[in-house]
């Protein structure tokens, strides 16, 4: 019976040193990382406005993290081949995805078999709305005139998208509000789809002010419309959607993700650091000069947002018919 009640008191020491011991380990990790270069995945290719925006986070999460922090484009499939690959990458925080929107939108239409939840969301970080845009030689001085000429003609005047992406959506929501059909061609990424508004190979796009702007400084591109609720400040004459009658409003939502089960002690280090880098005052001036709003949420606010998301991404995507 002795032997028994050590060998018993033997294996409780045992247990209760190992989870001691693991909790001290994970501890240990959040304290020790990072020992070496941090890699963020943009998912699109280079010159899109996720990458633009990514740079920047890159560049001052350095500074939070005394390390080196890395931008990989791994572009395909509307972002999809970027994310699959973060996936499956080593949940140790050294591998991080740049996510937006068009994540829920490829699990919802059945393009990626993976969603946010699929990964470990650490923070928010901005919110950025689209302008609508055309060659300078197109007729169309604003959407009344879009309108105008797509009831007359319908299909006729092709509008540029990522398929799959928010970019997709955009065009499918007016259509929807304004009753009217555009011609929507794919184009894979942002950067493509600003080249063929400039080369006039497709008559309008959706573009942010961050990827827009070098071609709106020497006006490559006319501006017809704005997807926010309130003029951007940036270019104060150019009419909402909703200021045309285009009852319309779109953001895109850009955040931080890790690979699932990667410790908790490295996902709070990772969003405190995000935090101080969305509260400094040449990051904020940075996204102000791309046309982006700082919309910093932690870890616990980032997973209910992205819940609501999730929702009124199924929503946006049946009002727009893409989603029966």
């Amino acid at each position: 019976m002795k032997k028994m009640m050590g060998a018993l008191i033997l294996g409780s020491s045992l247990v209760l040193s190992a989870c001691s011991s693991a909790g001290g380990s994970t501890e240990a990790e959040g304290e020790s990382y990072p020992e070496q270069p941090v890699q963020i995945v943009v998912p699109w290719d280079a010159g899109g406005d996720t990458d633009a925006i990514n740079r920047v986070i890159a560049e001052e999460l350095e500074k939070e993290l005394e390390q080196d922090v890395i931008v990989k484009n791994i572009s395909g499939g509307s972002g999809v081949i970027g994310a699959q690959q973060t996936l499956d990458a080593k949940p140790d925080g050294y591998t991080l995805l740049a996510i937006h929107d068009s994540m829920a939108m490829s699990e919802l239409m059945g393009q990626a078999d993976f969603g946010y939840f699929d990964f470990q969301p650490v923070s928010l970080m901005t919110s950025t709305y689209d302008l609508v845009a055309t060659h300078p030689e197109n007729p169309w001085d604003n959407m009344e005139d879009v309108v105008a000429d797509a009831e007359g003609n319908p299909e006729s005047i092709t509008y540029a998208a990522s398929i799959g992406s928010t970019s997709q959506l955009e065009p499918a929501l007016i259509q929807t509000a304004a009753d009217i059909q555009f011609n929507i061609v794919g184009y894979e990424g942002t950067a493509k789809r600003m080249k063929a508004i400039v080369a006039n190979d497709v008559h309008l796009g959706s573009v942010s002010i961050a990827a827009g702007k070098e071609y709106m400084a020497d006006d490559r591109m006319k501006l017809l419309g704005y997807t926010g609720e309130e003029r951007s400040d940036e270019f104060p004459d150019v009419p909402t959607l909703k200021e045309q009658g285009i009852d319309v409003t779109s953001a895109v939502s850009r955040g931080i993700a890790a690979p699932k089960d990667t410790p908790e002690a490295i996902v709070e280090k990772l969003s405190d650091a995000l935090q101080n880098v969305a509260e400094s005052e040449s990051f904020q001036e940075r996204m102000e000069e791309l046309g982006s709003e700082v919309s910093y949420k932690n870890t616990e606010e980032y997973v209910q947002f992205l819940g609501e998301n999730e929702v009124e991404m199924k929503e946006s995507l049946e009002t727009s018919g893409l989603l029966e």
